[in-house]
């Protein structure tokens, strides 16, 4: 596991880890992985995106490790990546982010962009108005999503009357607000990664006097999780699009939710961290299945196996593309939570929503047998 247990993204990435090791021990309590129990090796990068190649090096050449799930941001992922080719290794990467990659070491465990945005900006162009200004972190994932928005905004009917960014951890939004109040568009969709922004975006905005019933917020990164961290005066009324809430009623969730906090003694609840509980059941299955731990026999199998108890309400499975299927819903903010108001069937996954080739596949490398 390579997370961010320390420094400004520890409290959502240690969120993420909980919803990974409560994998592990439901796993471990079934018997475990062809006969013997998951063992977890953790490192931290202390949220410093140089220290995650570092952190892959530490854990295939001193941890011996089988895999790897880990890693939120998108500059993370870009980070880590060419670690886990020199290495031979393998990653679940589990959250949904922009897309516009495919790579041979790499299981996406999170939704693409057109899995969750295409079935949201039409909601949003119908539902809150066609007038959209966007709002982002500087980073890729906020600029390329950005951009994805812009070219599905055409054959909806939405106009982009306006796009602004901020660095992360950024907490001053006035000059933002006041740009938003003089264009008045229908809706913002943010794109703000981090609690502290977001709370400090919704917080200036509220105070601004900008409100959910005359200007809504359409958020694609605002967890509960983030909604702790502002008054629900602030949060409620606004909107969000993830491929999992914790108020989605079914069995599989309520036990998922049951455990996590039993085991993990974890409150929230949110999409990536299903991600990353999805990943390693679904490592475990292809383990079963392969009846090894050779890492491209991992690869093989991970496009064979199904995941029925994924909270999200619908089977977990790979594309030959290393990406995942997923439904989405649409949540509005009530009481620090999120309401599910829409939902969208499953769509399988395509990473090239902007049209571009994919690079040519890279063959992985021969594989190593890990100790059990």
């Amino acid at each position: 596991m390579l997370y961010s247990l320390s420094g400004t993204q520890a409290e959502m990435e240690q969120s993420i880890l909980d919803g990974a090791m409560l994998a592990v021990h439901q796993i471990n309590s079934r018997g475990g992985v062809l006969g013997s129990h998951v063992q977890v090796a953790i490192y931290d990068d202390h949220s410093e995106v140089s220290s995650t190649a570092r952190g892959v090096d530490h854990l295939c050449t001193t941890e011996n490790v089988d895999a790897i799930v880990g890693g939120y941001t998108s500059a993370a992922r870009l980070a880590l990546t060419p670690a886990i080719h020199a290495n031979a290794s393998l990653l679940m990467y589990p959250t949904y982010f922009e897309g516009e990659e495919t790579d041979s070491r790499i299981f996406y465990c999170g939704a693409a962009p057109n899995q969750y945005v295409a079935d949201y900006l039409a909601w949003v162009a119908n539902t809150l108005g066609r007038r959209v200004y966007v709002v982002g972190s500087d980073y890729i994932y906020p600029r390329v999503l950005a951009e994805a928005i812009r070219r599905l905004a055409g054959s909806l009917g939405i106009e982009i009357v306006g796009d602004r960014y901020a660095p992360l951890g950024e907490t001053r939004f006035e000059s933002i607000v006041d740009d938003i109040g003089r264009v008045r568009p229908d809706v913002v969709v943010c794109n703000l990664v981090g609690a502290d922004s977001t709370a400090a975006f919704y917080t200036q905005y509220h105070l601004g006097g900008l409100t959910p019933d005359t200007m809504p917020i359409a958020a694609t990164v605002t967890t509960e999780l983030d909604l702790a961290h502002m008054p629900t005066a602030v949060s409620d009324g606004h909107y969000m699009v993830a491929t999992y809430f914790a108020e989605l009623s079914s069995p599989v969730n309520d036990t998922f939710r049951r455990e996590l906090a039993d085991v993990r003694g974890q409150r929230w609840s949110h999409a990536a961290q299903v991600g990353a509980f999805n990943a390693v059941h679904a490592l475990a299955l292809a383990a079963e299945q392969a009846r090894s731990l050779d890492v491209d026999a991992l690869s093989r199998a991970l496009i064979g196996i199904r995941f029925e108890d994924n909270p999200e309400g619908a089977p977990f499975y790979f594309r030959a593309n290393h990406y995942s299927s997923h439904p989405s819903y649409v949540g509005r903010a009530a009481g620090g939570r999120y309401e599910v108001i829409a939902d969208f069937a499953a769509r399988q996954p395509d990473p090239w929503w902007s049209g571009s080739r994919p690079p040519a596949p890279v063959p992985p490398s021969a594989g190593r047998l890990a100790d059990a």
